[in-house]
């Protein structure tokens, strides 16, 4: 579609351009004003046949410029068309009369510009305003049969690639692992202070429970827990908000996947650009990216692929450097934005780098959020695939299957829980503590975890009924030990030691008259007691003072942590 009419066209040029026009369409600008010129230009221009005439003149390489431009709609950015078919100079009257340079154009693009067969304008575009190269409607009349592409749709297939050996499925993992994140919150309260790196860092034991432990993917998803608002600051803690994310829990895994992609698709907070991780984009206030518009571009093309086949990843990220190159900022902002290589330190200019920047940003979000999120498998050889979520999501292929379902309570208080169970798991983590992940989690009943239940008005007897309303009728023995663990609390209690032995009475009592008595934990008898791990160190430099060297197991000669 044309960005301006031809009289608008016309009445936008410079009057010495215009005059250069009306040569070579053999009109006579002697004598005439701006306005007369115009009156007399368009019936010439607009005229079929005239038209046909001029263009049986054009060389080859104008008509394929202009063929070019018609088939991409009308309308191109004008710096990919002048990249492909020469510049377009812009210079004042007196120059391009004095140098007559509708003589020597540059190439087919400023032929075309002398000869009044394309105009620039501007239009606005998803990543701004952008200066296009277009030819007007009433050009098009007496121009041979062309076929028009809509601009930028891309429809026709993809080549494929051979299928990988080796293939890094997308399951479920995004949502059993976000599952695991409202666990954490509900049983810890965080501190609302604390950042996600924070919590990774001093958090251990809730990354063995991730079934996929990456840094950067645990902040995602920390990110779209506060996006989809479950988690909100109370008093200087983190809490979850019972309705929404109770809500997400009880839904189908199809709706758990796809709300978390979406909050990823539509967020203008979470920013890719900056996690590219050979880039580092400066902010300094001169410029701003969407985030949402290489998410929106990479989902158009992935609604193209055929599910089950593979594709080379270099091939989709060439694909949308030839179709739509333009899908994240402007062909003047190619310049303008401050973007360094992270190992060089270089600023990343100019469309030159387009393969550095675009092409790095597409790449980390096809092998990042997108596999994370349980969009694309990936492969070796620079391989990528639609997932079945992937497929269903885009309308290609059926909802995914849930997964396991079981609900397993074992006599020693173990429980088996399915991950397509995560609403169930959810409840578990609140009585029982983790002991594995996997597409079956597996918890136990502890004094700490009826602690910590207990911590949140769950008492035996509502433990005891969440079971039988799974049709889990709790063992005698646990439902004894429930009621037991109730009344008296821990009366038992395992931990790991060290245990001293000694020949002769006397030394232990020689041992304990010293300050190394601190790391003593309990006598067991005249001549053992338990030492605490963390000091065995100071027991051994006790006994060597009292003259004792003292036979040690494999177990304290591995380490000597310091201190209490």
């Amino acid at each position: 579609m044309p960005v301006r009419s031809l009289r608008q066209s016309l009445t936008e040029v410079d009057p010495a351009h215009l005059r250069v026009i009306a040569r070579f369409w053999e009109v006579d600008p002697q004598n005439l004003s701006r306005e007369a010129l115009i009156a007399r230009l368009l019936p010439v221009m607009m005229d079929p046949e005239r038209q046909g005439t001029h263009w049986a003149r054009l060389g080859p390489e104008e008509q394929e410029a202009l063929r070019t431009l018609v088939m991409a709609g009308g309308a191109m950015p004008s710096a990919t068309f002048q990249r492909r078919f020469g510049e377009i100079r812009r210079v004042g009257a007196a120059r391009l009369e004095s140098e007559r340079l509708w003589e020597r154009p540059t190439g087919p693009a400023e032929a075309l510009w002398f000869r009044g067969w394309i105009f620039l304008g501007f239009v606005e575009q998803p990543a701004g305003f952008e200066e296009v190269v277009f030819i007007p409607d009433e050009l098009r009349l007496g121009l041979p049969a062309m076929e028009e592409a809509p601009r930028p749709q891309m429809t026709e297939a993809l080549p494929t690639a051979p299928a990988p050996a080796r293939i890094r499925r997308a399951g479920t993992t995004a949502a059993d692992d976000f599952c695991t994140l409202l666990s954490f919150v509900h049983n810890e309260a965080p501190s609302a202070a604390m950042t996600p790196e924070e919590l990774w860092a001093q958090f251990p034991g809730l990354r063995r429970q991730l079934r996929w432990p990456q840094r950067e993917r645990w902040s995602l998803l920390w990110h779209l827990a506060g996006t989809l608002r479950m988690i909100q600051a109370r008093r200087d803690f983190l809490r979850l908000d019972p309705e929404v994310t109770t809500r997400w829990l009880q839904a189908p895994l199809m709706e758990q996947l796809r709300a978390l992609l979406e909050a990823w698709r539509d967020s203008v907070t979470w920013n890719d650009l900056f996690h590219v991780p050979t880039l580092r984009p400066e902010s300094t206030g001169s410029w701003q990216n969407d985030p949402r518009l290489p998410r929106q571009t990479l989902l158009q093309l992935l609604a193209r692929l055929d599910p089950g086949s593979w594709y080379a990843i270099p091939e989709l990220i060439g694909e949308i450097k030839a179709k739509n190159p333009t899908f994240q900022r402007t062909e003047a902002e190619f310049s303008t934005w401050y973007i360094r290589d992270a190992e060089t330190g270089d600023y990343l200019r100019g469309f030159e780098n387009w393969d550095r920047v675009e092409g790095a940003l597409l790449r980390y979000l096809l092998t990042g959020p997108l596999h994370w999120l349980g969009v694309v498998d990936l492969g070796e050889l620079d391989r990528v695939r639609l997932s079945p979520f992937g497929a269903a999501y885009l309308g290609k292929g059926d909802p995914p299957p849930d997964g396991d379902t079981r609900f397993v309570l074992l006599e020693d208080g173990t429980i088996e829980v399915g991950a397509a169970r995560r609403y169930e798991r959810f409840q578990i983590a609140r009585i029982a503590d983790w002991i594995a992940s996997g597409e079956v989690y597996r918890y136990r009943i502890t004094a700490r975890s009826l602690a910590r239940a207990r911590g949140q008005n769950i008492g035996p007897e509502r433990i005891l009924d969440f079971f039988r309303r799974y049709d889990l009728t709790p063992p005698e023995a646990l439902s004894r030990a429930l009621t037991r663990w109730a009344d008296r609390g821990t009366e038992a209690t395992v931990e790991q030691a060290l245990v001293l032995r000694v020949n002769d009475p006397e030394l232990l009592r020689q041992l304990l008259a010293t300050e190394a008595r601190r790391y003593v934990r309990d006598v067991l008898s005249p001549m053992a007691a338990i030492i605490h791990p963390a000091g065995w160190a100071q027991v051994r430099a006790a006994l060597l003072r009292l003259g004792v060297v003292p036979e040690e197991s494999l177990e304290t000669e591995r380490g000597e942590p310091s201190g209490p």
